[in-house]
């Protein structure tokens, strides 16, 4: 593998530090930036910060493209790789490259993980569980209430009952004379687990980090509990470690790696279910979907087998297929969201781009006029549509346009928070802005970057009867992913129907019938309908479809013009590469014993019999790997199982047979099974075309 010259230092550090870390049981003292010796950042900073702000990991090519568009296109291209290449707080190898900052962080989360292994006594020595939970959410919660580390937790999939599980775990946590600190990373998240009835306060991530009062409050008799802890990123959940290490808390996390990852870098529990001494207990018991066919869907999609559950959903006839011309494919499913409406049913309406997400609304807004359920008296509000830039393009004032807007999330110096101010113009060093009382004033963006979202003004219409979707937070009334009813508009002021009024000023909303999935993540409705057609296709992704499908508890649809390039899509991997798993970085963590671990199934213990402080679960040991001509096997005898067809693997078996297996090698599939795989389904796509000459016509799972 090709290395550039100053990898070699690199890796030698990464040696030290993790033989540090092998060897070492206390774990290394994380130092932020205003620790450590100040020094003058190099040349390439303010691009690096933006390429690494919600990746671990760039393409070299991405790095340079970043720097010409800064530099609107006046850098001499030799030149800025020179810089590149000597710039020493990056780590390359090849043509990729992390930062020294982000390796230090992942392999700070790694040795507390491993240093807090048995360092605790358990939470209860004996526990009773209640006869309404499940065999593995019994096991989750013996795991977790008997465990000897000060970071352990359990993994659920979508639909396993973990809310069910946190409850219960709330309620021992107390009886033990333990104080829960239940929190999530997002206010729409920590709202539902609010609505579980916990009993305790609950918070986001960011409040308990930042709030000093809640800070206070921690001591060695406090336990963290992490919802939704796959959607937290590198960088808070350092800080969320830290904070226990040093107020001698425990750390019980929650979440489902297979969902969506955290918007900015770092998928931090993937890292430590890979890669660290981490051990955690699987609620593997999807509960959700009530239809056995529509469960083993999700199943499939759970366990990565995307392809297989898309062509189940084909077989069973819940896939559309419809030319989009005349927005067709959108009336469809503008009808059958309003068709599991009317029947007193909840319904979610799921597309993977925002510009889809208007389309659709756009034809659900218009039936429901037709039918007198909207009122086609309309008003035209102008609410903020945030362009999500990343921190360090919040901080280069020759980013921003006149006419931009800028919403204060947090109280500064010269505004209030919720206060929305307009870009006037772009002055020396900063920006002049406009307040809603006219008066203007000189703001500097770089001092406050983390104090403000970026958008534009746009127009909505909205009319009585319309549903929105809140996506700002304001006090602990109005939620971020809230849907609420709109019962009148006067003089701009919007009132629900649940007899609130939408604060003056607070404009930060849309419609409210169809969502990304991401803002779907942690909701649960009756009737779940995906729309992707190949205008949002580059967005569809394993985890977004996986997250889509299995929010609807009876029925799943899915809307598109090409399901054969769709049943591609969903087997695409949006998981990003850590630091740690850079090609000459992973062998030097091979040779010092940091290898990704292969769980295995724990053996099930009977409920009647099981001893919960000898049935705590352990990290299991570590699989022998398979030779390439036994994986090979494998998949093919998977084929033949799942298509129903006689294929015949003895032959490649038998051509290595006498092939030496060790537990080290790598084995990938090669790509001529891949070619296979996708062959197979899309034939059998083609297959269920032929065997319809009119247009698919969804009738969901469950009818």
């Amino acid at each position: 593998m090709n290395r550039c010259a100053n990898n070699s230092s690199a890796r030698s550090d990464f040696s030290k530090s993790a033989r540090c870390a092998k060897s070492s049981s206390a774990p290394m003292v994380y130092r932020s930036h205003r620790q450590r010796r100040s020094r003058s950042p190099p040349p390439s900073s303010m691009v690096c910060n933006t390429v690494f702000e919600r990746n671990s990991v760039a393409a070299q090519h991405r790095i340079l493209e970043a720097a010409l568009v800064k530099g609107c296109g006046q850098l001499d291209l030799a030149q800025l790789k020179e810089t590149l290449a000597n710039d020493d707080s990056l780590v390359r190898v090849g043509s990729e490259y992390s930062t020294r900052e982000i390796l230090t962080k992942e392999l700070f989360l790694i040795r507390t993980v491993n240093a807090g292994v048995e360092a605790v006594a358990p939470v209860a020595l004996r526990y009773e569980p209640s006869a309404r939970l499940g065999p593995d959410q019994r096991k989750a919660l013996a795991h977790v209430l008997t465990s000897l580390d000060r970071f352990t937790g359990f993994r659920g999939l979508a639909g396993s009952g973990k809310s069910t599980v946190l409850v219960e775990l709330g309620r021992v946590l107390r009886n033990e004379g333990f104080e829960p600190v239940f929190c999530a990373p997002t206010a729409s998240a920590a709202d539902t687990l609010r609505k579980e009835s916990l009993r305790t306060a609950i918070m986001t991530l960011p409040k308990l980090l930042d709030d000093t009062n809640a800070l206070a409050r921690l001591s060695p008799r406090s336990v963290i509990v992490l919802d939704e802890a796959g959607a937290v990123g590198l960088d808070d959940m350092v800080r969320l470690f830290e904070l226990a290490r040093l107020r001698d808390c425990r750390v019980i996390l929650s979440g489902d790696t297979g969902q969506h990852a955290s918007v900015t870098r770092g998928d931090a529990l993937r890292i430590l279910e890979q890669y660290s001494s981490y051990r955690f207990s699987e609620l593997t018991t999807i509960r959700r979907q009530k239809p056995a066919a529509f469960r083993q869907i999700v199943e499939l999609a759970a366990a990565k087998q995307t392809d297989k559950a898309f062509a189940k959903l084909l077989e069973l006839g819940a896939v559309t297929e419809a030319l989009n011309d005349n927005g067709q494919l959108y009336q469809q499913a503008a009808d059958t969201y309003l068709a599991a409406t009317k029947e007193g049913k909840s319904a979610l309406l799921v597309s993977p781009t925002w510009s889809e997400i208007d389309a659709v609304t756009e034809k659900v807004r218009e039936t429901l006029k037709a039918d007198g359920a909207l009122n086609q008296d309309e008003h035209t509000l102008c609410v903020f549509d945030s362009l999500s830039w990343t921190k360090a393009q919040k901080k280069n004032a020759s980013q921003y346009e006149s006419g931009q807007r800028l919403r204060c999330v947090r109280q500064t110096k010269h505004f209030d928070r919720g206060d929305t101010v307009e870009v006037v113009a772009v002055v020396e060093n900063g920006l002049r802005v406009r307040r809603p009382d006219g008066t203007e004033i000189d703001f500097i963006p770089s001092s406050a970057a983390a104090s403000f979202d970026v958008g534009q003004a746009r127009e909505l219409k909205v009319a009585a009867g319309d549903w929105l979707l809140l996506q700002a937070n304001h006090g602990r009334e109005f939620i971020n992913g809230e849907r609420v009813q709109v019962r009148e508009i006067q003089n701009g002021r919007v009132a629900l129907v649940d007899g609130r009024t939408l604060p003056a000023g607070f404009n930060t909303f849309t419609h409210g019938y169809a969502v990304t999935s991401h803002s779907s993540q942690s909701r649960t409705v009756d009737e779940v309908i995906l729309v992707a057609s190949s205008r949002s296709f580059a967005a569809v992704n394993r985890e977004q479809f996986y997250v889509s499908i299995s929010r609807g508890r009876e029925r799943c649809y899915v809307f598109t013009d090409d399901a054969d390039l769709l049943a591609r899509r969903v087997t695409d991997s949006h998981e990003r590469k850590a630091a740690i798993e850079l090609q000459a970085l992973r062998d030097d963590l091979a040779e010092l014993g940091f290898v990704r671990k292969e769980r295995l199934e724990e053996k099930s213990v009977s409920p009647a019999k099981e001893d919960f402080r000898s049935a705590r679960p352990m990290r299991a040991a570590r699989s022998t790997r398979l030779s390439p001509a036994q994986r090979l096997a494998l998949v093919v005898e998977e084929v033949r199982r799942w298509m129903g067809e006689l294929l015949e693997p003895k032959k490649v078996i038998a051509e290595k047979v006498s092939e030496k297996v060790t537990p080290t090698e790598s084995v990938k599939p090669t790509e001529k099974v891949r070619r296979s795989l996708r062959e197979q389904v899309r034939q059998r796509i083609e297959q269920h075309r032929r065997q319809r000459q009119q247009p698919r016509h969804s009738h969901g799972i469950g009818h």
